[in-house]
């Protein structure tokens, strides 16, 4: 009976880390200096966090948009329904500034996440560069989500340090 117990535990343990690995997602900058993990809060809260050669810059920080006139937000209630990567390296021209040529490389990362209640979905796309990360809120054409009003952006930047952010709006 004890051998069925250890095995039953181990079987537990498997299992518990499968699914917490599932709702976990790298992905690293083109020279592997940056990495940037994407994750679910145990109550579906989108979250990621940014290291720089191993040292945190962004410490876990939650996703999510606040929607107007009573419709249930797009903050939490999420499961992984997909993920994609790519990347990207091409070279393009200012009109004018003092480069000649602006080298555009990064990995990518779109996470597609369903709502469990509402059936809405939300893609995040991550671009990771050699130099910072960044990232938008996509929302795929579906019946659930059609016409809506954003009335409060919700992402979190839980800086470790005295960073420089930008915000390109």
């Amino acid at each position: 009976m004890s051998a069925y117990m250890n095995n039953s535990k181990l079987l537990t343990l498997l299992l518990l880390f499968l699914a917490i690995a599932s709702f976990a997602q790298e992905l690293k900058s083109p020279n592997g200096q940056l990495v940037m993990n994407f994750t679910l809060q145990t109550d579906g809260t989108p979250t990621y966090q940014l290291t720089y050669k191993n040292k945190a810059v962004i410490k876990p920080s939650k996703l999510g948009l606040h929607l107007k006139n009573d419709m249930k937000s797009l903050l939490n209630d999420f499961t992984i329904s997909g993920t994609q990567t790519d990347s990207h390296d091409s070279n393009w021209q200012p009109v004018w500034g003092e480069e000649k040529t602006i080298r555009n490389h990064y990995n990518e990362l779109a996470v597609t996440l369903t709502q469990k209640v509402t059936n809405r979905q939300l893609v995040i796309r991550f671009r990771l560069f050699d130099a910072g990360l960044g990232f938008r809120y996509e929302f795929p054409a579906q019946p659930n989500l059609v016409y809506f009003v954003i009335k409060e952006e919700r992402t979190q930047f839980a800086m470790a340090g005295n960073h420089t952010a930008f915000w390109i709006a």
